[in-house]
């Protein structure tokens, strides 16, 4: 113990370290339900190197020994593999590894513990390497029996799913296993209907604290029959009624049964602990980008933020996805998931983090597979495709006629590719619920199914930017969408394999399509169809801008085989040219930047261009480009910016930022003095300073001081 504190004190000045003796992490994980608890990991060695952050725990209320759970992403090559991380003042925290990166350290963890609260004070926990902890007893699934749980879901006329005694030995899916806290899934069918099933995921800690997320699923994947439910949905936990809403869930929808601002149920008193991460220390994880924006404490963003939560309601979504226009819901990230880090982890800004991953239930794109209970793997449906009436848009068919059962009843909101938020990815990351793991995984889903099974080669799930159900911006948001939800997988669940495969397809074929055979010199990919029918091709640029960012963000998850980094490297050493190309300087032969931010411009110059074989024809630059458009060629740093909505934030410059951003990083020809010329410009500053109330946008090099 003593030298997991002198480690520690080696890494941050002991002026900031209580004088407490540390309380060691042990790593533990489950597999399949039912599963024992695995060996203690082998003890950290002297070379591992300390793994140093901080994590503020926000008291709702006063209280011993209170218990917490949340998620932690780390640096790579932090806490390398047999090192485990110890806290300040928690005695005994218990840290799952769920991810590693392509090094062996760890890249995602569950840290679980219980510590002493005062309401409305924080409590900062400085995390470093520690040693290996004597291993302790599981909090196994009898825990909730001998604790005398009940708990009930009851939907209208079609029955009731309850839990109580043995019931809890049986678990369909053993989450987490720890002596500190332990999670499972819980799952009935609700009565004899074919598609309504109660699920609980349920969290015991040591001590016997319960927390509890109920919710309601309705639609399998190729089960005949689903359509709209209606009911008065209620969830009775220890006897005491906590939810009770009429609902009307619609095909392939859930709703979790809470509301307002009490989005779990605790069996007993809710301990209301809120974690504050250390924002800029998450955004260096590279699992998420990194922002610029600093949003302000009177920002007119918090009122954009929903605060309550209700069933199957739009929260921040769009009251049509897929409408024309800018929507915070559209980035990388969307901007309530980037408020948490532009707010500097603000409680509002995770309340409303967790609420919209809530609200994605409304989206008819749960397409669990009946056969296990997962969403579906894509090896075992290589040609099936979406059937009709769960309003996901723009479907295509199945060359062998496998189609879902189409779905009766009222259609869902619709769910449109090209614009669809990430959904899910962030809620797990701050807060470790499977339930929004697996909300990222049924996007992934959607946007399989959804397309026809030839375009997207079968199992291999490629998404294409010229064919199929996509465009180019679509094709960017599934590939960010399904690299999300391959990053935060579990290492040790072998659905994770199904999305890894579909990646590292996805990297084949763009690098075999724009890298090994001749393309456009532009970087800019094949899109679904010009703008109009006569010469030249005219296509959106901003769509490749978004194309660009998404790839660039792929690389840095690090979630592909490490054997593709080079083809990754080279396809997007060939794609930044569609960025950097239009942020040149002055002179004929160069785009000048200050014009780089159009709606549309030439992407060749004939309408016949062969894009299958690369052979053009092709503009030779973006000079010729911009000589095609009659633009002048002042480009010199200090310009100002003359054309996208120049200094707003939620416009086409705005737009562009993360792929030049990820340009820089990558060291891309010419990237650096682009960089250099739109910060010099005067319109920049105000730019910023929209970004701050507007962050979506914001990415920010990270080679950039």
């Amino acid at each position: 113990m003593t030298s997991c504190l002198n480690r520690l004190r080696g890494a941050v000045p002991s002026l900031l370290l209580p004088a407490v003796l540390l309380g060691p992490c042990g790593l533990t994980a489950a597999g399949a339900a039912g599963a024992a608890a695995p060996a203690p990991a082998a003890a950290s060695s002297p070379d591992n190197g300390p793994a140093v952050l901080s994590l503020e725990l926000h008291g709702g209320v006063d209280g011993k020994l209170l218990p917490f759970t949340v998620g932690q992403p780390l640096r790579q090559g932090q806490l390398r593999e047999g090192a485990l991380l110890a806290a300040a003042d928690v005695p005994d925290l218990q840290c799952v590894v769920q991810n590693r990166w392509p090094d062996g350290s760890a890249k995602f963890v569950l840290l679980s513990g219980r510590v002493d609260m005062k309401a409305g004070l924080g409590r900062k926990l400085l995390l470093g390497v520690g040693d290996t902890p004597a291993p302790g007893p599981v909090v196994k699934p009898d825990s909730l029996a001998r604790a005398g749980l009940s708990a009930n879901v009851s939907f209208g006329s079609y029955g009731v799913a309850g839990w109580t005694g043995k019931d809890w030995d049986t678990p369909a899916r053993t989450l987490v296993a720890g002596p500190q806290m332990s999670a499972w899934t819980y799952r009935k069918p609700i009565g004899t209907d074919a598609h309504l099933v109660a699920w609980l995921e349920v969290r015991s800690y040591q001590g016997g604290h319960v927390e509890v997320l109920p919710w309601i699923e309705n639609g399998h994947l190729n089960v005949p029959g689903s359509g709209e439910r209606s009911g008065t949905a209620t969830f009775t936990l220890g006897g005491t009624q906590r939810f009770s809403q009429p609902l009307t869930l619609l095909n392939h929808q859930r709703a979790v049964l809470a509301e307002g601002t009490q989005l779990t149920h605790w069996a007993g008193a809710d301990p209301r602990i809120v974690p504050r991460h250390d924002v800029a220390y998450f955004m260096a994880t590279r699992l998420v980008p990194r922002y610029s924006a600093v949003t302000p404490p009177r920002s007119p963003l918090y009122g954009r933020l929903p605060t309550s939560y209700t069933p199957l309601a739009q929260a921040a979504y769009p009251q049509a996805m897929g409408t024309v226009g800018y929507h915070a819901s559209i980035g990388l990230l969307p901007e309530w998931d980037v408020a948490y880090l532009s707010t500097g982890a603000d409680v509002r800004a995770w309340r409303s983090v967790l609420i919209n991953a809530y609200a994605a239930g409304r989206y008819g794109i749960h397409y669990r597979d009946e056969k296990t209970q997962r969403p579906l793997a894509f090896s075992r449906h290589p040609k099936l495709t979406m059937g009709g009436g769960s309003g996901v848009t723009g479907l295509s068919s199945s060359s062998a006629g496998q189609v879902t059962p189409a779905a009766v009843g009222g259609v869902p909101p619709p769910f449109t590719t090209s614009h669809h938020p990430s959904m899910g990815y962030m809620a797990y990351l701050v807060s470790g619920w499977n339930y929004f793991l697996e909300e990222s995984q049924f996007v992934a889903t959607a946007n399989y199914l959804k397309n026809n099974d030839v375009q997207r080669f079968g199992s291999k799930g490629i998404l294409q930017s010229s064919s199929g159900a996509l465009t180019t911006r679509g094709a960017a948001w599934a590939l960010r969408s399904l690299a999300q939800a391959a990053a935060v997988t579990p290492d040790s669940d072998p659905w994770r394999a199904e999305l890894v495969a579909s990646l590292n397809a996805n990297i084949g074929y763009y690098h075999d399509r724009y890298v090994t055979r001749p393309s456009s010199p532009l970087g800019i990919v094949e899109p679904y169809a010009p703008y109009f029918p006569t010469d030249p091709w005219m296509g959106a640029i901003w769509m490749e801008d978004f194309f660009t960012a998404a790839w660039a963000y792929v690389s840095e998850l690090k979630v592909h085989d490490t054997a593709l980094q080079p083809r990754l490297d080279a396809f997007l050493a060939w794609k930044a040219r569609s960025i950097v190309g239009r942020l040149g300087g002055s002179g004929s032969g160069e785009y000048a930047f200050p014009h780089a931010a159009q709606y549309r411009i030439p992407f060749a110059p004939r309408v016949k261009t062969d894009w299958a074989n690369g052979t053009g024809p092709w503009y030779a630059s973006w000079g010729e480009v911009a000589r095609a458009m009659g633009l002048p060629t002042a480009g010199e740093p200090g310009d100002a910016m003359v054309s996208g909505y120049p200094g707003s934030a939620t416009a086409y410059w705005g737009a562009l930022m993360p792929a030049l951003a990820y340009a820089v990083d990558l060291r891309a020809e010419g990237a650096a003095k682009a960089w250099q010329r739109v910060t010099s410009s005067p319109t920049y500053p105000k730019l910023a300073r929209d970004f701050d109330n507007h962050p979506v946008w914001s990415v920010y090099p990270r080679s950039v001081p």
